[in-house]
């Protein structure tokens, strides 16, 4: 009785999903995209985290000090500019009620653009677009300037100029 009762059940099921199938009933086939960490710091005990999301450039950050506002507008992958044994190059500037000043990379260069500027042979990130990033008091705001038409490694940094100019821009 179990058995005949066990067949009935799988040929309804079976019937059913024969229907559905006739009847166009289809599940929808989603590709989900994996996002890439790009660069992660850690600056006044917050984590910040670059991405990749589909080629799109985000910031996320683990903070409940903080709220984040703006977006990146340059292309990823992303990375922070760094300095000195790969310390995270960060610039205050009190008169503006910035904390911290930071800059990340993206738009990254091509073998031509790196020739031109003797990078070529060098493994280092280096791209064309750079924006900024501000600690103020509770926010943590990406700047809607960017600077897109400056060679930069994100090892070796930028000057201090560019930080200022985010800052009080």
């Amino acid at each position: 009785m179990k058995n005949t009762c066990l067949v009935l059940i799988i040929s309804l099921i079976s019937f059913s999903c024969k229907k559905n199938q006739e009847k166009g009933y289809t599940q929808p086939i989603t590709k989900k995209s994996a996002v890439i960490v790009t660069d992660t710091a850690i600056i006044d005990g917050v984590l910040l985290e670059l991405t990749n999301d589909n080629g799109k450039a985000e910031l996320s950050i683990n903070s409940k000090k903080y709220k984040l506002s703006g977006n990146i507008k340059i292309k990823p992958p992303c990375y922070f500019l760094r300095r000195d044994k790969n310390k995270v190059e960060n610039f205050s500037y009190p008169d503006v009620g910035v904390k911290h000043t930071l800059i990340i990379l993206g738009n990254m260069a091509t073998q031509d653009e790196r020739k031109i500027f003797g990078a070529e042979n060098s493994n280092t990130i280096c791209g064309t677009g750079m924006q900024g990033i501000l600690f103020k008091k509770d926010s943590i705001i990406i700047t809607n300037k960017t600077l897109t038409h400056s060679f930069v490694c994100a090892d070796t940094g930028t000057d201090e100029k560019d930080f200022n100019g985010f800052a009080h821009d």
